[in-house]
Order: C-alpha cells, then structure tokens, then sequence
C-alpha cells in the first residue's frame, strides 16, 4: 500500500497545477471563455451555505457540490487529502519548513479537534439567517484570496524588479517591456491569515486542517459511513504504534490502533506500507478488520455552535454600515445583484479583483463593515471600470456578479459622478481643462459655457442620466490627492435577474448619448457670450438650486 500514498502525492501535484493554471487563465482574453472559476465551485459546502443565506440555487454550484458529497459518501475526506490545494501546501510547509521544529509536546488536546465542527455549526445557524461569513469557511476561497491580494502582485513586483536589472544591461529586446502590477488594500490582513494558516505547522501536523477548517468538519461528517477505509490485519499488527505517530490528522486511536476516526481520516495512506510487513490497508474490503468512528461531537458542543450563531448572526445584520453607507462610495462591480442577495452570495474569494483590467475592483475592509470584509468594491480613483469589458461576471463561482453581455453592461448603472466645483481647475481657476470629457466612454460629461465666479468660462457638467458611474474621470482627474469628480453609488441599478431595462429605455439612452456627443461637437470656442450659457446663481443663498446636475457645493 506504499502505492496509496504515491497516488495521493500525484494527485495533490495535479490539482495544484490545475488550479494554478485556472487562476492563471484567469485573465483577458482568455477568461470570456474559458471557466476559470470551476475550481473554487468544487467545495460543496461553499454551495450549501450560499443556499441557505441567499435563499436562492445557483445552478452551477449545487451540480459540483452533488458530485463532490457523492465522492465523499464513497471515499471519505478524499478531498482533504487529495484535491485540496491549501491542503497540500500544508503538507508541504508541515514537512519542509517545520518539519525539524515541531515538538510532539506542542501537540494541542485531542478534544480541540472538536473546535472545527462548533464553527462549522456557527457558521451554518449564520447562513440560516442570511449572514454569510466568507474570512475562513473554504479553503479553495481563502487560497484564491491570498494569491491575487499578496503572493502574485508579490511574484509581479520580483519580476519587475528583474525586468528594469535587464533593461540596464541594454538588451534591445527587452528596451520596451513593461509588467504591470495590480495591487490591492488589506494585503497586511491577508498575510496575518496566511500566516495563520500555515504557521500551525509549527504546532502540530495539518493544525488548520485537523481543529479550524469547518469545510473538514462538513467532509468529516459526511465520511462516517464511506466504505472506502481503513483495515487492520491483527495477524501482523504488532501495536508498534508508528502508524498513529506518522498519521497527520490523529485519526488513530491512541490504544486500538485498529480504530480509525473517519471524520479525521483524510485518507492519504501515510499509515499504511511503513513497514516491510503491511498490517495496514485502504480498500472498500482487505485483510482485518475495520473499526470506524464518527465524528467526536457532543450535544454540548451542538449547543456551543447554535447559541455562537445565534449570538453572531446579529451583530453581522446589526452593523449600520449595512443600511447605510455614510460616504456613499461602496460601489459594487457591474452586475452585482442587490446588496442583501450579494452578502448571501459573495465567497469574497478574489476572482474579479484578479480577473479586472485597471485594478479598480479592491477587497472592502473594517471601515466598510464586518461582514463586508473582503467582498469587492469598485475604487474609482485607482481604476476606473472599462467599457468593454465584463470579466468580473463571467468569473464569479457564486453567481454574485450577474454574467453581462457588452449591452447590458452599457445600462448596468453602478454610480454617478459628482463634481465638486471647488476643486475643478474650471470651475475654481478658470483654467482649461477636458480630461474628464476626454475620457468618459459614455459621453455623459459635457463642457458648457457657464458664468462662472470669475467670468464667463467653459466649464464640465455631467449628465445624471447617461452617467454608468464607470469611473474613468475620477481616476483621471488632474487633481491631486481627491479628484475634482467623484463617483458616488446613488443611482446604481442592481437586479437579481432579468434586463436591467427594456428596448424602448435602451434605445432612449443610446439616442441620448449620441445627442451629448453631437452637442460636444458643436460646442466651441467660437460661442458667441450669452450664447448656449447655462445661468449659474452663485449667491450663497441660492447656490444648490442652481447648479447643474452632478454638482456640491
């Protein structure tokens, strides 16, 4: 059976790779048709939570959580030891980095294993009540959210540091290269959790795996009746003990070393052919006996997790941020389905943080609210969202970001930009300036002739109606430090299915945009004073009556 555990280290390499490459090809061109996202969806307690907090199916989802339970009522934690790739990196740390550290006297009790499954139960009672709590659930999501926010703008920035060394060598062939680098908020967050992961290797073998991971705790559950197990030849077994003591996950028995726990049991075959004489075996039948128990869970600990998600439930929907957002600026990517359904959604796993173009879709941290924490917002003045562009939809694994066609991503409002005439070079100096006209892709900002505090000046207005709240004149935007024009969330149209509007509505917003556009054209210096001259009152008494739409006093 040394067979078994060769198998499970291949198997752990190519689903490595497997997802490396998914997380890879996410990117354009290539992710409008390749489903990149199909890894993240094999964890069927990801679909199962999102079930329950939504209140909604997503399709998708439920069919990989179908195959992945029926593998599991089979083989048991086969996902554990063989497919996860977070599982697998462990291994890898746990060997290779703390392997000569790590002190069997460090070894945590026994009945702290527990642990996993009361936050498992805490997390379910929170999904019941629609709260979902995506920090530590799946580690298919927590893999994907430290390489987009630390290890790959890290591996970006080391070869763009390698790139300019060659570039003073004089190699003409790399005289023009450049690596662009995304990089994103609550990165020092992200390493306190990776290393919160990893770093229980110093303790004990697979430590997130065995007391934390409440994905394992559903596995472990699920593996109770598996045919597939271990067996016990008694003839050979000499209660030499050192298949309890190379097994990473406890799953033996400390006294009957033919008593394998099940719902610990990761069946990765470290405990079998360690020996010239296999008393040991994996198999649906073998030699011996095969003593199995279940998961080691009591009514106390049952109780722990009901009364922790009923106590934490509130305070994710007790949070004011939710109902209100003070500033106005949480602005969610294209296609985001209502606030309420999204926080059922949303797995905050990093997909379309990694998959956007201009780096404009950020992690939301404390200030935005707790249960928001790492869901994903749009940040304006970093990025601005491109027309054209849809790949935040097409990645999403929970169907949180609606999948949009180039139309409906032409109507899918997320903002309105504002402009604050304080700090537009126009509008304050009365010097010339067209950057924000220039650059908004859907022509809803328009230089007008305006009496201005100085004189008569041309100065920028946005048109609310036209405005998607893209964020290209905010990020734009000559001004340091706050931009000029900032785009708000009010306006946004957010839909859970169905057009976000009908044939006679989209007709009137393309015959509107090209009526700004022709009336940008026509517009000139040559305008004639009191000609096409939008009144400004800038009385301080009748100031915020006057102002055109998109602008603060």
């Amino acid at each position: 059976m040394a067979g078994m555990r060769k198998l499970r280290i291949v198997s752990q390499i190519l689903f490595f790779a497997a997802f490396i490459i998914s997380y890879l090809l996410n990117a354009y061109p290539v992710a409008y048709s390749f489903d990149s996202e199909w890894f993240l969806r094999l964890n069927p307690l990801t679909g199962i939570l999102t079930l329950l907090a939504s209140r909604t199916a997503v399709l998708p989802l439920l069919y990989f959580s179908v195959g992945m339970i029926i593998i599991t009522l089979v083989f048991g934690r086969a996902f554990c030891g063989f497919i996860c790739p977070l599982g697998a990196l462990v291994d890898f740390g746990d060997r290779y980095l703390f392997g000569m550290m790590r002190s069997p006297k460090r070894r945590p009790p026994l009945y702290l294993q527990r642990l996993k499954y009361v936050l498992l139960i805490l997390i379910g009672v929170c999904a019941v009540f629609g709260a979902i709590f995506p920090l530590f659930m799946d580690p298919l999501s927590i893999l994907t959210r430290v390489m987009t926010i630390v290890a790959y703008p890290f591996a970006l920035v080391a070869g763009a540091d390698a790139l300019s060394l060659i570039q003073k060598t004089g190699l003409e062939s790399f005289a023009t290269a450049t690596i662009s680098v995304p990089l994103y908020y609550a990165a020092g967050a992200t390493v306190l959790l990776a290393v919160a992961v990893f770093a229980g290797g110093f303790i004990d073998k697979r430590f997130w795996c065995q007391y934390i991971c409440p994905s394992g705790a559903f596995f472990g559950l699920l593996s109770r009746w598996a045919p597939f197990k271990r067996h016990v030849d008694s003839a050979v077994c000499n209660e030499c003990s050192r298949c309890r003591n190379v097994c990473p996950t406890r799953a033996i028995a400390e006294k009957n070393f033919a008593r394998t726990s099940a719902a610990e049991c990761i069946v990765c075959g470290a405990c079998v052919g360690i020996k010239s004489e296999e008393c040991g075996s994996f198999g649906f039948g073998g030699r011996g006996k095969a003593e199995v128990a279940g998961a080691d869970i009591r009514r106390r600990h049952l109780f722990t997790g009901l009364l922790g998600g009923i106590a934490v439930a509130p305070l994710f929907r007790a949070d004011a941020m939710i109902r209100h957002d003070m500033t106005g600026r949480l602005i969610r990517p294209p296609g985001a389905v209502p606030e309420d359904l999204f926080r059922g959604r949303c797995i905050a796993c990093g997909q379309c943080m990694k998959a956007c173009p201009t780096n404009a879709i950020q992690p939301c941290g404390l200030t935005d609210g707790f249960s928001r924490m790492y869901t994903p917002k749009i940040v304006p003045r970093i990025g601005g969202c491109e027309e054209k562009c849809f790949l935040c939809g097409r990645v999403c694994p929970t169907q949180a970001i609606r999948s949009l066609t180039y139309d409906d991503k032409n109507i899918a409002k997320i903002g309105t930009a504002v402009i604050n005439r304080h700090r537009c070079l126009a509008w304050e100096q009365n010097k010339e300036c067209l950057v924000c006209d220039e650059v908004c892709p859907y022509n809803a900002i328009e230089m007008k002739m305006v009496q201005t505090d100085k004189e008569l000046f041309k100065v920028p207005i946005v048109y609310e109606d036209v405005c998607m709240g893209c964020g290209m004149c905010e990020q734009r935007c000559p001004i340091f430090d706050e931009a000029a024009i900032i785009v708000y969330r009010f306006g946004e149209n957010r839909r859970a299915s169905g057009p976000y509007a009908n044939e006679w509505q989209k007709q009137a917003m393309r015959e509107r945009r090209k009526k700004s556009d022709a009336g940008a054209l026509e517009s000139g210096p040559s305008t004639a004073p009191g000609e096409g001259v939008m009144p400004v009152d800038t009385s301080k008494s009748g100031l915020g009556n006057a102002l055109p739409p998109g602008f603060v006093q």
